[in-house]
């Protein structure tokens, strides 16, 4: 289920008026119920989660600030949309919340009965803010984007080509996409591949999620040993795949897929997104209705 909502709230009268408004919208919340118990979440549930709503208490707001501005700062999380539940408008609580990234927050009134009306309407100005993420797959078309833009301006994989070019040797690259696994473990996972890997192939990152293995002088028929290198990393690393974390391939080869860069990124970008649609098919496709079976089709063909 998307839009799941993390939330670390002490107070009883505050949770009970949150969590019902939570509710009353259709949005799934998760308690939190430290910070270790915040990252396993984050791993968890990684791209499932809408956005997380704190209350910063007076003994220990430094440390919360402190674990908020971390998780912002980690690649790929910067956009992290959190609001926060604070005591009053005091500079330290008002000012923190700013330095740590924190989107919106919502001061509790001295008459606390008066918290309810404030705190739903601080809400719905706060989810005007914050991108849908109902459907199959969420914003297929922007992680498409996201992943094209930068590795097409990448120097390495341009020269990469460029010297292929001149050399008349084949090229094979595998893109890949994680999701559902810690980001602080990815270059972990980046520097476990690359060891398995030979001294010439490279391992270029994008972003925490996705990256390129480059494999000069290598030809076409050997994707597939490429990936099973890939696939052996992330099983080893991460222990296998589950309903949430996943790894989604895709391999393309010069010249044979294309004789530029961006043909053979935009090749490998459509495969994976391909893999991201397939894989979130959770229903055999002989219980499907036809009208769902032909909103996957048309998902499909996008990048046809």
């Amino acid at each position: 289920m998307a839009n799941k909502i993390l939330c670390s709230i002490e107070d009883r009268l505050i949770k009970v008026i949150v969590l019902k408004h939570l509710f009353e919208k259709g949005m799934e919340f998760i308690e939190i119920l430290d910070e270790r118990d915040l990252y396993l979440k984050l791993d968890i549930f990684g791209e499932s989660i809408f956005f997380y709503i704190i209350q910063i208490n007076h003994d220990s707001y430094k440390e919360q600030y402190k674990t908020i501005k971390n998780i912002k700062q980690k690649s790929g999380l910067a956009n992290f949309p959190v609001m926060a539940i604070i005591p009053d408008g005091s500079v330290e609580f008002v000012r923190g919340a700013k330095q740590a990234g924190i989107e919106d927050v919502v001061l509790i009134p001295e008459k606390r009965e008066k918290f309810k009306d404030i705190f739903l309407t601080r809400l719905n100005d706060f989810l005007k803010k914050i991108p849908s993420n109902k459907g199959i797959q969420p914003n297929l078309e922007e992680i498409r984007k996201s992943i094209l833009a930068p590795l097409s301006d990448n120097a390495e994989l341009i020269n990469e080509v460029k010297r292929a070019s001149r050399g008349k040797y084949p090229i094979s690259l595998v893109m890949g996409r994680i999701t559902g696994v810690h980001i602080g473990m990815i270059q972990e996972f980046y520097d476990k591949l690359k060891a398995g890997l030979r001294e010439t192939d490279k391992v270029i990152n994008n972003d925490y999620r996705t990256f390129v293995v480059v494999c000069p002088f290598t030809a076409k028929e050997y994707l597939i040993e490429i990936e099973k290198k890939i696939r052996k990393s992330f099983e080893e690393m991460f222990g296998g795949y589950s309903r949430l974390r996943r790894l989604d391939m895709y391999g393309a080869a010069y010249p044979d897929d294309g004789g530029s860069i961006d043909k053979l990124l935009e090749n490998m970008a459509n495969g994976v997104n391909d893999s991201i649609i397939i894989s979130s098919i959770n229903e055999p496709l002989n219980a499907l209705s036809r009208e769902r079976l032909e909103e996957y089709k048309k998902m499909l063909r996008l990048y046809k």
